[in-house]
């Protein structure tokens, strides 16, 4: 299978900006509020802490009315009672912030419209100037809170304000200020509301964006790799079955060659359509790669799988029979929980099953079985049955040290894309590609003998703590110990080299660092600069493109750096004639 197909999705990792993990617009929080972070515990806090901040602020305005000039009438005890509840609340909120229930910011928020209405009564002034007070209520609740939440504190303040002008009328009448003092409020409130609105739609262009092949306008490798997490959660509560079926066009690049790339996407469309159009409304089909596309298949069973997959083939044969470019397509199937139990083991049964095709003449479904890797190869030498399953086990490894990291399986994935789309872009070999793809998702398994208390330490480091760190190269490259794995095993161990010679653990430089370990390095470095980890926030994708350029040369490898900007270059403009579309 090829990596450079027609416009592949290279699947940014999570935190990188407008392809970040952006939560789906409109989630909502156990409130009933609007939750728009893709933490929605981070969602939460910042609410608090927000309205914790506006306490405190109202709070130390008021105790200002009191310190400086003020009428003989206002109430100076009153005054001092608003301001030590509102601080009281504003400490409440600030240190009780992951306890509170789900009412208590509505709760906190109609307490805080009742003490500016009191502030303005104890000053003794006429409350017309005081209205605006209400304004950040109005502005926080639009942009915060749910609809109804938001019309019940608009009543409130509405009958609050209402009361105060009743006590303390203004000369110019109760009516008239009462209108020009509210209509002022909901205009800005109604502008907030529009604003939040806009800002999800955008937001929501940037979800679907991020996880649609433009191309197809079908799922992307991310797009895909989420709903088959999704779905196998489910399967594993609800103890049933879920099936991939991943397939990959024959010949694809004869016809690129032969007719041109406008030919190639159109048969690339016309396949979407034709998976779309097959497949029930409860799976998920997704372009995962230039001419690879891969279903999941909620309920159904490996047979099951396999009929679906035999009913897209011939569909897809017929579709295209009449064309100059007749082209076809083989599958491999693969279900959860006979072929594998994570995601990436059964995406590698699915694989073994899609090759198992391609060895037995092409056009054809295969379900995956045991006796398929042990089955000879096309070319009738043996295969290396035990490498194969020593890079199934080492593979399975780094996922899971993955998931003891960053609680995803996706950091050493996205490295091998990055990885791969770097080789491709430098001419390596289809080989090659293949051969660092595989580094790249197990760059990192040596961390399998760091301790959790450094791999998710939230501070920095000491010096003993860095020094085991920078002894996980060296450690990766002995778990790799394996007569198949020559090259991989030298990447990997080099991988934290620079060609400046400080880097670890030989401190290699220059030409002595193969061209692929140099390709990890800066695969690594982008993911990890653009993903949020434990002991620091993501630093965005601007800042990760400075940061490479900057130390290219010294700690990068110059030629690597431009492959990547390159690649990267190229995706965002996918990405942004993919939004530019109505």
């Amino acid at each position: 299978m090829t990596v450079c197909g027609n416009g592949e999705d290279l699947g940014l990792p999570a935190g990188s900006g407008a392809t970040s993990e952006l939560a789906p617009p409109g989630a909502a929080d156990a409130s009933g509020s609007l939750a728009r972070s893709p933490d929605g515990a981070s969602e939460r806090e910042l609410m608090v802490q927000a309205l914790a901040a506006l306490f405190a602020c109202g709070a130390t305005l008021a105790l200002l009315t009191i310190a400086l000039p003020h009428s003989a009438r206002a109430s100076e005890l009153g005054l001092l009672v608003i301001v030590g509840i509102a601080y009281a609340i504003a400490a409440a909120l600030h240190w009780r912030t992951r306890a509170l229930a789900g009412w208590v910011l509505p709760a906190a928020l109609l307490a805080g419209s009742t003490l500016i209405t009191g502030v303005a009564y104890f000053s003794a002034q006429n409350p017309s100037p005081l209205v605006f007070f209400y304004l950040w209520v109005f502005l926080y609740s639009s942009y915060f809170f749910s609809t109804t939440e938001t019309v019940v504190q608009i009543v409130y303040v509405g009958l609050a304000y209402g009361a105060l002008l009743a006590v303390r009328p203004p000369t110019d009448g109760i009516p008239e200020w009462w209108l020009v003092g509210m209509g002022s409020l909901l205009v800005a409130a109604i502008l907030i509301r529009s604003m939040r609105t806009r800002a999800e739609s955008l937001i929501a262009r940037l979800y679907d964006a991020a996880r649609t092949d433009p191309l197809t306008k079908l799922s992307n490798r991310r797009g895909f790799r989420e709903m088959l997490d999704l779905e196998l959660e489910r399967a594993r509560r609800g103890n049933t079955h879920v099936t991939v079926v991943v397939g990959d066009l024959d010949h694809f690049k004869e016809v690129n060659d032969r007719h041109g790339r406008d030919t190639g996407d159109a048969v690339l469309l016309r396949l979407a359509r034709v998976l779309a159009a097959g497949a029930r409304r409860l799976d998920g089909v997704a372009r995962v790669g230039g001419e690879e596309f891969a279903l999941v298949l909620p309920d159904t069973d490996g047979a099951g799988g396999l009929l679906i997959a035999e009913r897209l083939r011939a569909a897809l044969r017929e579709e295209l029979r009449h064309d100059a470019a007749p082209v076809t397509i083989s599958f491999g199937v693969a279900s959860f929980p006979e072929h594998g139990h994570t995601a990436g083991s059964l995406l590698r049964a699915a694989d073994e099953a899609l090759y198992a095709a391609k060895r037995n003449g092409r056009d054809r479904s295969v379900l995956h079985s045991a006796a398929l890797r042990e089955a000879g190869r096309q070319d009738g030498n043996p295969r290396d049955v035990a490498g194969e399953r020593f890079v199934a086990v080492v593979l399975d490894l780094a996922e899971a040290v993955d998931l003891r990291f960053s609680g995803s399986a996706r950091h050493s994935e996205t490295v091998g894309r990055y990885a791969a789309k770097m080789a491709c872009e430098l001419g390596l070999s289809q080989e090659r590609i293949e051969r660092v793809r595989l580094a790249g998702m197990l760059h990192d398994v040596g961390k399998v003998g760091v301790p959790d208390s450094i791999l998710s330490k939230p501070a920095g480091l000491t010096d003993e703590e860095f020094d085991v760190i920078r002894r996980h190269p060296e450690l990766g490259a002995q778990i790799l110990e394996h007569p198949g794995l020559a090259d991989v095993r030298e990447w990997v161990g080099a991988h934290h080299e620079r060609p400046d010679g400080r880097g670890y653990p030989r401190g290699l430089a220059g030409e002595e660092i193969a061209l692929e370990a140099k390709i990890l390095a800066v695969a690594d470095a982008y993911e990890a600069m653009t993903s949020d980890r434990a002991y620091r926030a993501s630093i965005g994708p601007s800042a990760a493109r400075e940061e490479l350029l900057r130390c290219a040369g010294g700690q990068f490898d110059a030629r690597v750096v431009d492959a990547l900007l390159a690649v990267l270059d190229r995706e965002g403009e996918r990405l942004a004639e993919a939004l530019a579309q109505p």
